[in-house]
């Protein structure tokens, strides 16, 4: 029987498989994206220095009810940090695609930010209610919604798991990342608020450190657009609008409010989860109001759409903030790409 590898040529150099990891390339002339990725490098952090201790102690002098709430709001943040596999996942697509070698090592570092993200929001529930919610025993009917909204959450994340793995097959590389532009606008504004307004010194480290993070994925998504959106034609920018739109409904459930069109939530999930919010409030932990988070949305929509006005990419239309732009309609599971 003859192999597959008889008829090689070690005279010639070697044809290399198509979408391969191999062989390495390396370039150092994208000055800005090796900028990001030197920055990225300074401004790492490790969540396990944060004082949990500080944490456990508050949280043993708050009732039942109170460290629900606040478990309940890490468990639902953790929904949109469990972006670690997305980014691996990116990495592995970069490589295949020989992609510049700062932008490759960018990835790299998102997808370090990405795991830490989830791991605090872990320990964040580990330090408040251990074990929720798989072994909390809910004792009302409160209780019984407030873990259910958790876990309905979850599977909402799972539904776009593997249309997100097709979503190679489906757009282009530059298409992929501008669309995360939405997510990284709002992730920066909100946890900047929710720094300046805790109460506890460690979520006040935490969300800061947090902050500066999103900021720097904002940075990196901005950089994307901007060296690949005039190159973009017309049905491309389209998928952008579409997406920028679809960050926005996909974020919403814990930053605003989740629109009807995508999320598939018990029919008592908004009234559990602002009586959620305003126990964990009653606790001392900060979460911006409706109106807060309304203008906090506001201002990312409009940076993001001043950013993408200058590359002739529209804004999409905003009803829920009162801003207009072009209506995006049929949204599909395929087209959520998870990042927070």
């Amino acid at each position: 029987m003859s192999s597959k590898y008889s008829n090689l040529n070690f005279e010639e150099e070697p044809d290399y498989p198509p979408e391969n990891v191999y062989p390495p390339r390396w370039n150092f002339d994208n000055e800005k994206a090796w900028q990001l990725y030197r920055r990225a490098k300074r401004e790492q952090w490790d969540e396990e220095n944060i004082d949990w201790k500080e944490v456990k102690d508050i949280a043993s002098g708050l009732d039942r009810k109170q460290k629900l709430a606040i478990a309940y709001w890490w468990g639902l943040l953790s929904n949109f940090d469990n972006a670690t596999p997305v980014f691996a996942y990116a990495v592995i697509k970069a490589f295949e695609q020989h992609l510049d070698t700062a932008i490759r090592g960018i990835l790299t570092t998102i997808t370090y930010d990405e795991n830490r993200h989830n791991i605090m929001c872990g320990l964040a529930i580990n330090s408040v209610l251990p074990g929720f919610p798989f072994d909390f025993k809910p004792q009302d009917d409160l209780e019984k919604k407030a873990k259910l909204n958790v876990l309905w959450t979850w599977w909402n994340g799972s539904r776009y798991w593997k249309a997100y793995l097709e979503a190679y097959k489906k757009y282009t590389f530059d298409v992929l990342f501008t669309s995360f532009m939405m997510g990284e606008a709002a992730a920066t504004t909100v946890f900047t608020t929710m720094s300046r307004g805790a109460k506890i010194n460690a979520f006040k480290e935490l969300f800061k450190n947090t902050a500066v993070d999103e900021t720097r994925h904002y940075a990196f998504t901005h950089m994307i657009m901007s060296q690949n959106a005039e190159k973009m034609d017309d049905e491309r920018k389209k998928l952008v609008t579409k997406q920028i739109r679809a960050g926005f409904v996909f974020l919403s459930l814990i930053t605003y409010i989740p629109p009807k069109d995508f999320w598939k939530l018990p029919p008592w999930f908004i009234e559990v989860h602002q009586k959620m919010e305003d126990i964990a409030r009653d606790a001392g932990f900060y979460i911006p109001e409706l109106k807060e988070k309304e203008e906090a949305w506001r201002n990312a929509v409009l940076r993001v759409g001043a950013s993408l006005k200058h590359y002739g990419i529209k804004l999409p239309d905003m009803p829920e903030l009162g801003i207009s732009g072009d209506v995006v309609e049929n949204i599909k599971e395929d087209d959520f790409i998870p990042v927070f």
